[in-house]
Order: C-alpha cells, then structure tokens, then sequence
C-alpha cells in the first residue's frame, strides 16, 4: 500500500490547483455544439452587417497652445492655468463636449445628411430610455466619448440651442429635441480625440460613411473649439471689463468717503501736526514730554534720597560731634570743608615743628595753636553751616518732586487722551490708504483689460487639416464573418476547458489520472433511459446493452490483467456515497465473472442493503447477517442467478449492529470457507463517506475496486476515501469511472492508454 499513498500523495501535492492534462474529449463532447453557435453567431454577424455601410476616418491634428500669446505683458482675467496637467485633459474634455458637437451639427446641417438621418440601433435606443428613465445609469454606461455635459443635458427641454429648466415645451418641440440628441449620440460616438503622447498636439478623428464629410466635420470641430475659445475668452474680458468700471465707480465713491471722514476729524480734534520726528503720530509730542518729566522725577527722587542719608548720618552722629560729622562723604567732599581741611592740616604740621624748636610759651608757638584754633573753630562753623543747609536743601528737593509727580500724573491724563484720539486718526487712516490702494488697483487692472480687451490669441491652431480618406477603416464583411465563426469557436472552447480546469469532480480518465494518481479500470458508458426507470438487472446479457457488456468485459480483462501473478480472490467493490453505481458494478462484474470462474456475490451494505430486491430474494430469507451469528447454513443463505450462474447472498434481514459482525472473527472464517468454493467473491460494501463497515470489510479482501460517477462525484470525496482506504493497507486495483456520457466520443478517447502503463500492473504482493 505504500505504492497507493505515494501515487495519491503526489496527486494531492501537484494538484492544489487542478493543472488539467490535454482536453481534447472536452471538445470531441461537445463539437456540434460548439459547431452550431459558431455558425449561428456567423449569421447574425452576417445579418447585422447587411445593414452597415462601411465606414471612412479623416483626422486633423491641433497644437493646444501651453502658453497663450499676450501683446502685453499683463496677466490674463481668464483662471485657466496651462502650467497644470489638468489644462490639456481639460482642453480635450471641450473637444468632445456637447456644445461644439451642437455647434458643428448645426452648422454644417448634419440633420439634412443621410448618414445622420438612419434610425438608432436597438442599443441606442435602449441606452437613450434607460437615461431619460435612470439619470443615475448615465454615470455608469455613458461612452467615453460623450461628454458629461452632454448626459447631463440629456433630460433638458431646449430651445434655439439654449437649455430651459421648467419651461413649458410643446410635443412637436420635444420629439424635435429628442431626435436632435439622438443625433448628437450618434455625433459624439463617431468623435475620437487621441492625445499624442509626450507632445502638444491631438489628432481629432471622426468616422462616417461619407468620405467627404467626415473630413468635413473632423475640420469643422477643430474650428468650432477654436472660435469657441475666441468667443469665450472675449466674453470673460467684456464682462470683466464692465466689472471692473462698476467696481471703479464704488471704490472712488468710497475713497471720497474716507477722505472726507479724516479731513473732518481732524478739524474737529484740532490735529495740525501729524508726526513727530519718531513718526509716532499724535502721541509723539506728549510722550516725550512724559519721558521728560519722568526722568527729571527720577533725578529729583533720587537727590532727595542722597539728602534724606545726609540728614540721618548728622542726627546719629549729633551736630557736637565734628570728627564723625567730618568721614560722612557728603561733608568731606565738599570744597570749602576740603579747603579749610587743608589749612588745618598746614597748621597742625607748624605747631608740630614749632614744639621740637620752641618751648610751650614761646610766642611763635602760641600763635601757630592759636592759629590752628581759628582753624578748627571755622571747620565747625563751616559744617554746621553745611548741615543746615542739607536740611533746606532736602526741603526744596522734596518740594520739586511734588510737583514733578503732580505735574507727571497730568501729562499722563493728557497721553491716554491722545492715545484714543490717535487710534481713531490712524483708523480713519487706514481706511483711506486701503481704498486708495485698492482705487488703485482696479484703475491699472481696468486700464489694462481695456488696452488688450481686443486681442485674443487662439488656444489652438491647425497642424493638419483633414482630408477626404480613400479607404474605410472596416473590415469586409466576410473577413468579419469568419472572425466571429473563429471567435466564437475559440471562446467557446476556452469556456469549457476553463470550467473543466475548475470542476471539482470527474469527466474523464485524465482526470482520474491527474487527480488522483490512480489506473483506470474501465469506463462505463451512461445508459439512456426513461425518467424514474431502473436498470434492468440482466441488462448485460441484452441485445440493446452491447456496449455496456463491452465495457464491463474491458473492466474484466483489466482487472485480471491488472492482479499480475498474483491472484485477486475476494474483491470489494467501493463507493464514496450512495447512487454511484457501486451495486450496479458489483452486480455485473460478478455476471462477467460468472461466465468463465465460479463467482458468488455477498451483500455487504447491511444498513442499505439492495442485491435482495434486486434479485427478488424474500425478505425473510437468511444472509450473511445470520451466517456470521451462526442463525443459518450457507445453503440457506445462497441464490443462484438463472441467466448469469453467479450465486448471490443476500444481507438478509437487516441487523442492529452491523459494524460488529463485520469486525466478528466469524466474518473472516465465512471469507476464508467461501474461498475454498468459489474462484472469485465480489462483496458489494457500503458507502465509504457513510460509514466505516468498508474499511473493516477492506482488511480481508485481496482488493478494492473504487467506483466513480461521472461529472458527479468530487474529487475531494475521493482522495478521502483513497487516504483512509491507505491508512488500513488496502490493496486499491484501480477506478471504475461509471455513467459516462460516450456521445461523440469515441472509445479510444476514453480507453487510451489503459493498458499502455505498466503502472497498471500490479506487482506480486511482498
């Protein structure tokens, strides 16, 4: 069984996304089909084309003009910016917009053509009721081609050109109007605008079935985007040119105003000059007289502090005390006091050097003590005379800052009235630099839109011009013909073999092959038969069922070809579910075998069985169930098939507990005794997704024959059963592939390679 898990295990491993081999059945299967729709497109492609005239392309070239050509060098009033990349798509979006296609359609009365007076085709005039009854469908099924505008406009009621919302339109007015879009669809379809890449120019083509007119028109559309663009761009400076002359009138009335506010406000406020030299306006003149008084507040406050220290020193130190009133700085420092200081000192040096020379009465001594006396006594006067005067000098100092400060709180008073005033100047102020900046700039602005109101460059000029074409742009009818007869063809086939790829079951033996790794047994062939109508039992014996009988004949031969020298006694034959042809199989492989080996056929599926019915055994009659409780004898329990000879046990009646007479040593010694009577025992089992009574019957057989049906079973089912009939070692044979659809398929499609592999031989059990 290692030879089973490794062949299911490398189907599983390259096949997580089914890689279909060579379909070619698909196509056999389904050839006439296939045949028919492709002849039947061919002649509604014919038909369709009977009606169509062949159609010719003229083109023209533009060069959309990045930057526009100015006279002058003043900035435009229009807002478009050609610097964007939106300026060209934005250029080719107008190209193709409902107003120069109406422009053009008018011009040129088109409505008098005859290629535009054919009848609208089934999908346009469905296209047309689906807009007028769905606006919202519009946004997903316009062409590119029509522009927005135009699906717009679609439910508008027009007159002369010009869209009326809410006006009232006569029937005549708009069955006209209806016809006239209609047209124009036909118009924006036949319209192709081709940017050429990594320039400025667009190809402008237009598709018709007369040559001439189509030239006509591709032209007609590149000059109708360029007046457009001259009209639209003389409208914008006409009307800004007006704007700006209303805007004028408004802005010189307002600036009159302002100046006539300022002018009054100050000769109400008396303002005469406006600006000191600082440039601060109204509040210059008061505020430096505010710093003044402040610094000489300051210069006062701090004269009286140096006086008031002097006053304190004299009243600590007291007036009598002249040696300490002498080291205050302010004393010392004064000049007359440093004068007479001197003096004292010249007579202290001549007292000094008269005492080393005279005697203490000596005359020159006593006038030179007498003379620093005089001295010392004119240092005191001197002193208390500077003292006295501090304190009148502290007095008049503490005077001057009172009125300082009294003065200071005035002229502050008098700054926060001109601050108000000032603010109120400088807003009236503004007010008038504001308007006449801006009178200003609407004058230039004016007078430059009227000086260039009369040149427009073009946003766009000719490189080619169009020309009547010699050739139509379609294919003949019968080039187009075959194309759809091998389209079709193609798509078809590439639709079925796509949905083969992704089919989670089986149609054919390549898929047995490549899904699962496994040989195929043989192939059984869909019976046709009436609805509800079974089978009949002995189907493999009629007339009418030749190529069945040579199916289960090949599913024989391949089965004794496949068991190599070893022979395969006991055979159970498996399905995935119910209605697989599992029984059917069973039944006749065992007639098959009936005709050359002794065969018996048991009925395993004790929980459904069907070989009792099918065989009309009585109900009642023993079966395997009572030969492994030991109820009966095999005699009892065996019947045999008239027409085939191939005996058959029944299930008998219906057990409880199926699973435990299969797993019973009774079981296997039943297996073991038939093996002496019988060359060949087919056990049809149960279902092996159902239960697990086929893995247990699996461990005494010597192999397994899978059965599919076709189209039906899934692959996953399969490779789940295969997995767990691996786990338990049973010796799977190979497939059966039932109720197979053989019409226009021939034999060799299905039965190729069958015995080609020697895969399909299965070696001699180790």
């Amino acid at each position: 069984m290692d030879k089973l898990e490794q062949s299911l295990n490398k189907s599983s491993v390259n096949n997580d996304i089914v890689l279909p081999s060579p379909h070619w059945h698909v196509i056999q299967r389904y050839k006439w089909r296939i045949l028919v729709i492709a002849v039947l497109v061919s002649i509604c492609t014919a038909l369709y084309l009977s009606n169509e005239s062949p159609l010719y392309r003229a083109s023209a070239t533009l060069l959309i003009e990045a930057d526009q050509v100015q006279a002058v060098a003043f900035d435009s009033v229009q807002g478009l910016d050609s610097n964007r990349k939106e300026y060209y798509l934005t250029q080719f979006e107008i190209l193709k917009s409902y107003s120069i296609a109406e422009t053009v359609y008018d011009r040129l009365n088109l409505q008098q053509q005859p290629s535009f007076q054919k009848s609208e085709s089934w999908k346009d005039m469905m296209l047309s009721y689906l807009l007028e009854l769905t606006p919202l469908f519009s946004y997903f099924v316009m062409d590119d081609n029509v522009d927005s505008e135009f699906s717009e406009n679609i439910g508008v009621g027009y007159i002369n050109g010009v869209p009326q919302v809410g006006s009232e339109v006569s029937r005549e007015e708009l069955e006209s109007q209806k016809e006239k879009r209609a047209r124009l669809r036909q118009f924006s379809k036949s319209l192709v605008v081709t940017p050429i890449r990594k320039t400025q120019l667009v190809k402008l083509s237009f598709d018709n079935e007369d040559p001439a007119l189509a030239a006509m028109i591709a032209n007609a559309v590149g000059e109708a985007f360029i007046a457009q663009d001259l009209e639209v761009k003389s409208s914008i400076n006409k009307n800004a040119a007006h704007w700006l002359r209303a805007r004028l009138e408004d802005l010189r009335t307002s600036l009159d105003a302002s100046e006539s506010r300022l002018q009054i406000y100050r000769k109400e406020q008396n303002i005469i000059d406006l600006q000191d030299r600082g440039g601060r306006g109204l509040t210059g003149l008061v505020s430096n007289e505010l710093e003044q008084t402040s610094r000489q507040l300051l210069e006062a406050k701090n004269e009286v502090n140096q006086l008031r220290s002097i006053v304190r020193a004299v009243e600590e130190y007291g007036i009598k005390d002249m040696s300490k009133l002498e080291s205050i700085p302010e004393i010392t420092s004064h000049p007359v006091i440093q004068n007479i200081k001197t003096l004292k000192v010249k007579a202290k040096l001549k007292v000094s050097e008269l005492s080393q020379v005279y005697g203490r009465k000596h005359p020159d001594l006593i006038a030179a003590k007498s003379e620093l006396y005089t001295v010392d006594k004119h240092l005191t006067t001197q002193i208390s005379k500077l003292v006295t005067g501090i304190n009148r000098d502290l007095k008049t100092k503490q005077s001057n800052v009172a009125a300082l400060e009294r003065e200071y709180s005035k002229i502050q008073g008098q700054f926060q009235d001109v601050i108000g005033k000032d603010n109120e100047y400088q807003k009236l102020v503004r007010d008038v630099e504001s308007n006449r900046k801006l009178f200003n700039t609407f004058l230039e602005r004016s007078k430059e839109t009227a000086l260039t109101s009369d040149f427009n460059a073009a946003v766009a000029r000719f490189t080619d011009r169009a020309h009547t074409p010699n050739k139509p742009i379609t294919l003949s009818t019968k080039i187009l013909v075959i194309i759809a007869f091998v389209l079709s063809i193609i798509l078809h086939i590439t639709y079925l073999l796509v949905k083969e790829y992704f089919t989670d079951n089986f149609n054919s033996v390549g898929d047995i092959e490549t899904k699962l790794g496994l040989p195929v047994l043989g192939v059984l062939p869909k019976i046709a038969r009436k609805r509800n109508q079974d089978l009949g039992l002995h189907y493999f014996f009629d007339e009418e069922g030749r190529q069945f009988s040579e199916s289960i004949r090949t599913l024989r031969t391949s089965f004794l070809l496949a068991q190599g020298q070893r022979v395969n006694q006991v055979i159970g034959v498996i399905s995935s579910q119910p209605n697989e042809g599992k029984s059917t199989t069973a039944t006749n492989m065992a007639f098959s075998l009936a005709q050359i080996e002794k065969t018996i056929l048991i009925d395993a599926d004790m929980r459904k069985p069907s070989l009792a019915k099918n065989f009309h055994i009585a109900k009642d009659k023993p079966g395997l169930a009572q030969l492994i409780t030991g109820e009966a004898n095999i005699s009892d329990c065996i019947t045999v098939d008239k027409v085939s000879g191939a005996h058959i046990m029944a299930c008998g009646p219906t057990p409880k507990n199926a699973q435990e007479l299969l797993s019973s040593k009774r079981f296997k010694q039943l297996l073991e005794t038939l093996r002496q009577s019988y060359d060949r025992i087919i056990i049809d089992t149960p279902p092996i997704q159902a239960v697990s009574d086929s893995l247990i019957i699996s461990l005494h057989t010597d192999a397994i024959i899978y059965v599919i049906k076709s189209e039906m079973t899934r692959v996953r089912l399969v490779q789940n059963g295969v997995r767990r009939l691996a786990k338990v070692d049973a010796n799977l044979v190979g497939i059966v592939m039932n109720h197979v659809n053989t019409d226009g398929v021939t034999d060799s499609d299905y039965y190729y390679g069958y015995y080609s592999d020697d895969e399909y031989a299965e070696k001699p059990a180790k």
